[in-house]
């Protein structure tokens, strides 16, 4: 049943030719748990009793003989009829934006298209669920992570406060980008998208919408119902903080089955009005079915109609009989699951949560109450609180020259700078105090009253901003990018395995590392997609991803001249690489981070690892281990492609102390800018000589930017009081 489902049913159609190939979201494995956990397990403070089909996905518990398993497999195939026809068929998580407005797709469309207002879909005063609703938050600001898989498709919906998008406009489908230069409606008047995150989304996406479904998401499933002492299946997802959780979280393989089946049951098991009850209807038709009868049309649309609009009667021209009688062909062979053993307890305590990456105004512990680091021979004497204001107040003094020289992407972008000066700071101010436990960025140590040291610490600086300007923030992205192609044009699928001849899932730790629980086990059955450029073109290849071979046994190319993806037969990378399993290290954020040994450094000084090991953590919920993509898409992206940049910075950069040596050379006037920056490529960051070159030229954008260089006359440097100069 299993390659029926995959080769007949999980399958996704190509805009460009019309093929069909396997989806990358949705597969047999993820669904069956799904199925597994929502008709065994539930959701509600009855959910021990599993034939209550008001809070089970309904498989035939509680009706026995044949009618049982007869009965649920038909729910079962008609509901998957509409998860193909909502999502799978577009291989697609998030709602789409398809509504044009005078020949034009709208911005704002993420507020609600059809007439509909997402954020106005609140809960019955008067029913179970009044009050349920998540409440309006005009701070969210979130991304979607799909988008119509046609290249000229707008992008994905987003949400933001009006201090970020004062006004939207339209997707501009001639030149591939949004146009916010004037304000653009949809059809209910909205030019903005401040607390439009309500849009649908998983499996159901084109009926997941609204402020009550998340709510009720959150109440039953989600952070609200453990809080409130009830069995939570997703206990430390807050789906009303962050409904992207369904497209773009750890769980999200499950979440996007999930998501379907709890709108399925609340909205069709429960459905009885006006005489006409879906689960009669269903054991009717199974009746009808079993003495040689067909499948009613009647029945089919009647279920799309209650599914859209809640009731029998709509008006609906689309007949999906065909397509629901050959799910119900292939899933006759489906075998149900049986209850498990056990089932789940309601959780302990409602899970920590998040603190704020920005630094408290005062610290809750002494800096210099931690020694510093023993382990290399740098002269990296840890900074005082003093130092670090001293150093971070010179810096904000530069923010014009820094955002225009070091922060602006290469192209013009509508949406959000994934990388903003304000961030940055937050993020190095983090990591130039002490707040991550044994590491620290150096900024400069006694820099109130020794000019060289504060030098020291703007060069370190300078040269963690031209390095991460290269490599990611000038062509604002934060997945790697699929780049090295055969003769230019050919891009193997399974370059996500690394490369130029790099394998990321073999840069392993050191042993005495490994002896601390440093690296990341690989895991042959994660599956990560990556997030899409903002500043992508047409003719890029496509995202990496990764997953098993029992999904992928194996992967093609990308073909750049055709725009077409060859996936007939195995195409291999630089070192020999033809699938993509356990291939989900690739580099993310503003250092791009690659490859299971700092995957593992991240969790343990940041995330998950760290709070098990009793260690102060940022992230304490984030394990970087099993959800890589939490710095790309997730709810504290923002913050995490700076702070894993400056710990890969750390690690790697300031833990040799050749580097130390050459801060002192440099400041000391020993040794030229482009001289220290390309020592940096050689040994310590190994990167090519294109690579080489940008990075030099970035650097002395940095020094510029930050003071370090002066040319004219009598002007007040970073390093020093205000001296006479001649100019040159």
């Amino acid at each position: 049943i299993k390659g029926n489902l995959e080769n007949d049913l999980l399958l996704s159609k190509s805009p460009v030719d019309g093929k069909m190939y396997q989806s990358y979201r949705y597969h047999f494995n993820d669904f069956v748990e799904s199925l597994r956990k929502m008709s065994d397990i539930g959701f509600g403070i009855n959910s021990d009793d599993e034939s209550d089909y008001t809070n089970h996905f309904y498989i035939g518990q509680g009706v026995d003989g044949w009618m049982g398993s007869s009965s649920g497999k038909l729910n079962i195939a008609l509901f998957m009829t509409y998860a193909i026809e909502m999502s799978i068929l577009d291989d697609a998580c998030d709602e789409h934006n398809t509504q044009k407005i005078n020949g034009r797709f709208p911005v704002s469309n993420a507020c609600g298209m059809y007439g509909a207002s997402y954020q106005d879909m609140v809960c019955d005063d008067d029913g179970e669920d009044r009050g349920m609703e998540c409440p309006l938050d005009a701070s969210q600001s979130l991304s979607g992570v799909t988008r119509a898989l046609d290249y000229r498709a707008p992008q994905p919906f987003k949400c933001a406060p009006k201090s970020q998008y004062p006004i939207t406009g339209f997707w501009d489908e001639a030149h591939l980008e949004e146009n916010h230069k004037t304000a653009f409606t949809n059809q209910i008047g909205r030019i903005d998208v401040e607390g439009c995150c309500w849009w649908g989304r998983g499996v159901l996406r084109k009926v997941t919408q609204g402020r009550c479904f998340y709510g009720q998401l959150n109440y039953h499933l989600g952070k609200r119902a453990a809080t409130e002492g009830r069995p939570s299946l997703y206990p430390k997802i807050d789906f009303c903080e962050f409904p992207e959780a369904v497209c773009a979280s750890e769980h999200s393989n499950e979440l996007r089955w999930v998501s379907g089946m709890f709108y399925w049951i609340r909205q069709m098991q429960s459905h009885d009005e006006d005489g006409w009850n879906y689960m009669e209807k269903i054991r009717e038709q199974v009746t009808e079915l079993e003495s040689g009868g067909e499948l009613d049309p009647e029945l089919v649309v009647a279920v799309g109609c209650v599914l859209k609009t809640g009731s029998v009667d709509c008006d609906s021209d689309e007949d999906l009989t065909e397509r629901a009688s050959e799910v119900l062909i292939l899933t006759t062979g489906l075998e149900l699951p049986t209850q498990s053993p056990t089932v789940t307890s309601p959780p302990s305590s409602s899970p920590t949560g998040f603190p704020n990456v920005a630094p408290t105004d005062t610290p809750t512990m002494d800096p210099t109450s931690t020694n510093p680091p023993t382990g290399a021979p740098n002269k990296f004497w840890w900074p005082s609180r003093q130092d670090v204001d001293l150093i971070a107040r010179d810096i904000e003094e530069q923010r014009g020259p820094i955002e225009e020289q070091l922060l602006k992407p290469r192209k013009k972008i509508d949406d959000e700078n994934l990388y903003t000066f304000d961030r940055f700071m937050s993020a190095l101010k983090v990591f130039a105090d002490g707040s991550i436990q044994d590491l620290y960025f150096y900024v400069g140590h006694g820099t109130a009253t020794n000019s060289v040291h504060r030098k020291r610490g703007l060069i370190n600086v300078a040269a963690f901003l031209a390095h991460s300007k290269t490599v990611a923030v000038h062509d604002s992205i934060c997945d790697e990018r699929n780049t090295d192609g055969l003769e230019g044009r050919y891009h193997s699928l399974s370059n996500s395995c690394g490369q130029y001849g790099k394998t990321y899932q073999n840069l392993r730790c050191s042993p005495q590392e490994l002896e601390k629980g440093m690296e990341c086990p690989p895991d042959p059955e994660m599956q990560i997609s990556a997030v899409d450029a903002l500043t992508g073109a047409e003719d890029d290849p496509p995202p990496f991803f990764c997953g098993p071979k029992t999904y992928f046994p194996f992967t093609g190319y990308y073909d750049g001249e055709s725009k077409q993806i060859m996936n007939d037969e195995p195409f291999t990378n630089r070192v020999g690489r033809s699938d993509v399993e356990s291939c989900c290290w690739w580099g993310r954020g503003a250092a791009q981070v690659k490859g299971v040994c700092m995957y593992g450094k991240l969790n343990y000084y940041l995330g998950a690892k760290a709070k098990e090991l009793g260690r102060r953590s940022l992230f304490p919920n984030v394990d970087f281990c099993k959800n890589p993509e939490a710095i790309c898409s997730g709810k504290y992206s923002y913050s995490l492609m700076w702070v894993t940049g400056l710990l890969f910075w750390v690690e790697t950069v300031q833990s040799r102390g050749v580097y130390s040596e050459r801060l002192d050379s440099i400041a000391d006037g020993k040794m030229g800018y482009e001289e220290f920056i390309d020592s940096l490529g050689d040994d310590i960051l190994g990167s090519g000589e294109d690579e080489k070159r940008e990075r030099r030229a970035n650097f002395l954008l940095a020094v510029d930017a930050l003071g370090l260089r002066q040319t004219g006359a009598t002007q007040k440097s970073l390093t020093g009081d205000a001296t006479e100069r001649t100019p040159t």
